[in-house]
């Protein structure tokens, strides 16, 4: 038999060890074990080769020339290995949130985009007449876990047709608009951890950060507009909503004002009246019907360090001041009619001016506010 000869190529073997390290994520010990075998010598310790081997897997050394070896410096491309173990951090609390996703799929589902009312949840297999079910435990088995029963309820949403034809597979790309009856999130752990970092503690708080994540997609013209705008304008509406619940909680009784008192009130309050002015932080200042002039003349004097009833401004032109300053009023001519909400129209109103009207659509158990939707839209 003949001799069979091996040479080792040292940058080949470098490079070799960092596609396994940090593209392939083979374990450290495989990279570190393959280059160790490279570095046969009894001039340093084993303690000095390791520390090479993080050197050369950092990208800041490398190993020239063919069996005999030189250790060169490098730099072509430096990767701490901080960067790996971060990565690893990341990729160990996405595999967490899988979990928790497959165990509570209800804390990932986003209940303005459903429906049904997900407090009204039961799993679908409990209501299927038998073949349904014989069907289903064909596939799935005895047990369906909670992540496939919520599955086959939100795509039974609106007929249980839907879901029998998607059994197999559910989401085949024909189907995939069904993923806006609120499922989206539960199969994007990745999109989760970016959002909080971590599994769902706070349903609300996973809600509230996505409107804004959505917006940005929009801004990108990365996804489907009118899908992820409609997303934006339930997001907005499940915010001003947690906000009402927070607002239930009893307070000491707070005798309603008279429209002179209220008027002239300068600090910002919990929409005491459907009609007033939000500035461009979003505070809302309430007044009285046909009391947006007084309101107004009152907070100009006070942000002048004046005393009204001496103040020397004009208060005709208080409110068109504030106006011009990019506050909204909230207001209508007709007391019997319904208020709009009225910006000027060579400006945009702030994201935050935007929120302030949805929490006055909840607030005031309104289906809308006119006048707020083209900015939903732009």
């Amino acid at each position: 038999m003949g001799s069979v000869n091996f040479q080792i190529e040292g940058e080949f073997v470098c490079d070799l060890a960092r596609v396994w390290f940090w593209d392939e994520g083979r374990e450290y010990s495989k990279c570190e074990e393959l280059l160790l075998s490279c570095l046969v010598t009894d001039q340093i310790t084993l303690e000095e080769k390791k520390k090479i081997v993080v050197e050369i897997l950092e990208g800041r050394k490398k190993l020239v020339g063919v069996n005999s070896l030189s250790l060169v410096d490098d730099g072509a491309r430096i990767r701490p290995l901080t960067d790996k173990i971060e990565e690893y951090r990341k990729n160990e609390i996405i595999r967490k949130i899988e979990e928790d996703i497959q165990r509570r799929p209800l804390a990932y589902l986003d209940p303005y985009s459903c429906d049904q009312d997900p407090a009204d949840f039961e799993p679908i297999s409990d209501d299927l007449n038998y073949d349904d079910r014989k069907e289903i435990r064909e596939i799935y088995g005895k047990y369906l876990t909670p992540y496939e029963d919520l599955r086959l309820w939100a795509y039974s949403s609106d007929s249980y047709f839907y879901g029998r034809r998607l059994l197999p597979g559910f989401w085949s790309a024909e189907d995939r608009p069904y993923l806006d009856q609120g499922l989206y999130l539960i199969e994007r752990p990745r999109l989760v951890f970016e959002l909080i970092g971590g599994p769902v503690k706070d349903t609300d708080k996973l809600m509230l950060l996505l409107g804004d994540f959505l917006q940005a997609l929009v801004d990108k013209k990365g996804v489907n507009q009118a899908a992820a705008l409609e997303i934006i304008h339930r997001n907005k509406k499940f915010a001003a909503a947690q906000e009402e619940k927070r607002c239930r909680i009893p307070k000491p009784e707070e005798k309603e004002l008279a429209e002179d008192e209220l008027n002239k009130r300068t600090d910002p309050d919990d929409f005491l009246s459907e009609y007033g002015l939000i500035d461009p932080s979003g505070n809302y200042y309430s007044c009285k019907f046909a009391g947006h002039h007084a309101k107004a003349f009152h907070i100009i004097a006070k942000r002048e360090g004046k005393n009204p009833d001496i103040y020397p401004g004009d208060f005709d032109k208080a409110l068109d001041i504030l106006y011009s300053e990019n506050w909204a009023i909230i207001r209508n001519p007709d007391p019997r009619g319904s208020v709009f909400f009225d910006f000027r129209g060579d400006r945009r109103p702030t994201k935050k001016q935007i929120d302030a009207a949805f929490t006055h659509i909840i607030k005031f158990n309104e289906p809308t506010l006119p006048g707020i939707e083209k900015y939903l839209e732009d």
